[in-house]
């Protein structure tokens, strides 16, 4: 369509406001003798309008794509039929035409009132459909193409086709540069723009809609679990209807956000992207129709070695490139290896390791997408744009990686239409991208671009450490005993999904470190409900004996704390640390004690997370042992049997004397 409001003669200059024509559909595929349909919406045509169907001279080549597309002509081509009477619309206000094709030199007479195109080669024919008004003035201009293609029976290779389907989106960031939580206290979410690329991607695999086409997903699984915490009822409908559009079919590995991985290797975190990629795939299998697909990814940010090592170690073994991430001191490669390559790999000494399998994702064949004059007709200028590469070199088997890109993408319809033309195509084969690495073994080692570093703080590696230390430790307070669906299981969750956030790529220093706190800050504001001991004084009536301690937990579930003990007075039997479920309210916990001395002891006691790594609080309590130890019992016995001893010789001694006396005195 001309992108102006007012009418024109063939040369350009403008006349009236002027009325619309819209492609709804057309033929692409025509065959020897065949029938090319076109049909159409106007929008306030005038009476007494008629078409002219203008047909250029057959293309072959991309160069030659892009010529025609760069000064699409109206004028004279190939052929012209001029002046079509405008035929009735049907209910739903669609005009369509029906031509009859030919390959004979001679154009037979109209049969039935149907009009004739030569289509004498083989090729990519422009076709410009024009609107005039009874003047025939030039109101409104489509600017499409057909193929011509060759006999069924002919033994040429197809261009294998795989298209990969990927949504990503920023997280949202208010003017002031604070980040928002993904999901507020109201239980809404905001996804942007991504909400309708999600609603595009259910759409085109919606079975009621159409039959499965062949296509690879890719998501950010940030965006899946984003419907899935969301408590508005179109994000549960719109999640349950990802879930049926992705049974059977692949869905690539991710990240759960997108990372700027070469600064996180950079600063020593690459086993958390190893973290990342774990968290990403546990969303991805738990809420959408299929098991994602680890051994495959899609990479936008960067393919550098010391990544791709990295996610060799993850299990994945072939990563699809953009083409913008790719050198372009390559550009020369052979034909093959521009879509199937191999990519280096350094391991952290920077020694080089296994090349990893690659595919570029070329950007400018659905580039038509992007096009502000060509939104209905852009499935058909992708479709002409692959079968112009394949007129290139038909006899060669090559194969071709592409993403529509969903963001540009009002509604399904023009999706779908290049979906379904690609799956019927006879010289288009569609296929997943393992395919043609399968068909085109990579061979060619090819580099990639230097990374635009996103970067972050020398402090980030530090202070995810600390966050992420922080989160586990409240999470083994809870974990082994909440169950599913729990307001502490939901905090466990909520306190990972900061953490992951504050890896995006795109985020500044304050936005990262506003996710980490809130970490930081949720835990403490949460254990402080944990009341040591208060201070008291204890007093033990024998050597081993328990002693109480109150602890009040003033959350309403139970949690599972460390007792810490420490004293130079005291023995613990059962070790110097204790672990502790406690119930909402006062917790009484018997703490066997041995005491080594008499006298006033002081007992230390910490009150930690089970891992020890998360200070709850501390007491000091007061324990006074009025028995006597060990070792004083045994002296005061020796002493006692020495005294009975003395006591009874002494007695035996007089009571003799005693005896004897009257012998003497009579003697006396």
């Amino acid at each position: 369509m001309i992108p102006i409001a007012t009418a024109q003669n063939d040369n350009g200059a403008s006349e009236t406001e002027t009325p619309s024509i819209e492609l709804v559909s057309q033929s692409m595929w025509i065959a020897e003798e065949d029938v090319f349909r076109v049909s159409f919406r106007l929008i306030d045509a005038p009476d007494g309008s008629t078409i002219d169907v203008n047909i250029g001279v057959p293309i072959r080549s991309r160069s030659a794509l892009l010529d025609r597309l760069a000064g699409p002509s109206t004028g004279l081509g190939l052929q012209r039929i001029s002046r079509l009477p405008m035929p009735e619309p049907d209910a739903n206000g669609i005009t369509s035409l029906q031509f009859t094709t030919t390959s004979s030199q001679e154009l037979e007479p109209e049969a039935a009132g149907v009009p004739w195109l030569k289509l004498s080669a083989e090729g990519v024919y422009p076709v410009s459909i024009v609107l005039r008004d009874s003047d025939n003035l030039r109101l409104d201009t489509i600017h499409t193409f057909l193929v011509r293609t060759p006999p069924v029976d002919s033994d040429l290779s197809p261009l294998l086709v795989s298209t990969v389907l990927s949504v990503s989106g920023p997280l949202p960031v208010s003017p002031e540069g604070t980040v928002d939580m993904p999901v507020s206290p109201e239980g809404t979410v905001d996804m942007g723009a991504s909400e309708n690329s999600l609603q595009v991607l259910a759409e085109v695999f919606d079975p009621r809609i159409r039959p499965q086409p062949l296509a690879t997903v890719s998501v950010n699984p940030l965006l899946v679990d984003a419907l899935a915490i969301s408590e508005q009822t179109e994000h549960t409908m719109l999640l349950a209807r990802l879930q049926q559009a992705t049974t059977n079919r692949q869905i690539t590995s991710n990240t759960y956000v997108t990372l700027d991985s070469d600064a996180w290797i950079d600063h020593d975190l690459s086993l958390q992207i190893g973290w990342q990629v774990e968290a990403g795939a546990a969303v991805l299998d738990e809420f959408l129709g299929s098991q994602s697909d680890h051994t495959i990814m899609v990479l936008t940010t960067s393919a550098s070695p010391r990544l791709l090592n990295r996610l060799q170690r993850e299990r994945v073994e072939l990563v699809l490139v953009p083409d913008a991430l790719l050198d372009p001191a390559n550009e020369l490669v052979g034909t093959l290896a521009k879509t199937s390559f191999l990519l280096p790999t350094l391991d952290e000494l920077l020694t080089p390791g296994e090349p990893i399998k690659a595919l570029s994702i070329d950007s400018t064949a659905t580039a038509h997408f992007t096009r502000t004059d060509s939104t209905d007709t852009a499935p058909y200028l992708v479709l002409a744009d692959l079968a112009a590469r394949w007129f290139e070199d038909p006899q060669q088997l090559r194969g071709i990686v592409i993403a529509p890109p969903l963001d540009s993408l009002s509604d399904s319809t023009g999706l779908g239409v290049l979906l379904d033309e690609i799956s019927v195509s006879p010289i288009l084969s569609s296929v997943d991208p393992s395919a043609i690495v399968e068909n085109l073994e990579p061979e060619a080692l090819r580099q990639v671009r230097p990374a635009e570093v996103n970067g972050f703080g020398e402090d980030y590696k530090a202070a995810l450490s600390d966050g992420q230390r922080i989160a586990r430790s409240y999470q083994n307070m809870v974990d082994p005993i909440a169950s599913v669906d729990t307001p502490e299981r939901e905090l466990i969750e909520t306190l990972d999904r900061a953490l992951l956030l504050s890896g995006t790529y795109g985020l500044t220093e304050t936005q990262r470190d506003a996710y980490l706190a809130v970490v930081a800050q949720t835990v403490r504001d949460t254990v402080a409900a944990i009341q040591p001991p208060s201070r008291q004084r204890i007093t033990l009536t024998s050597r081993s004996e328990s002693i109480p301690m109150l602890i009040r937990n003033n959350l309403d579930h139970d949690v599972i704390v460390r007792l810490d003990l420490n004293s130079d007075k005291l023995d613990f039997p059962e070790g110097n640390f204790l672990l502790q479920r406690l119930s909402p309210g006062v917790n009484q916990i018997q703490v066997p004690v041995q005491a080594k001395t008499s006298g006033d002891a002081v007992l230390e006691v910490r009150v930690n997370s089970p891992t020890g790594l998360l200070a709850l609080g501390e007491s000091q309590l007061t324990v006074r042992a009025t028995s006597l130890s060990g070792a004083g019992v045994g002296i005061a016995a020796a002493a006692l049997a020495i005294l009975l001893l003395w006591w009874a010789r002494h007695w035996w001694s007089r009571r003799g004397s005693k005896l004897e006396l009257p012998k003497s005195s009579v003697s006396a």
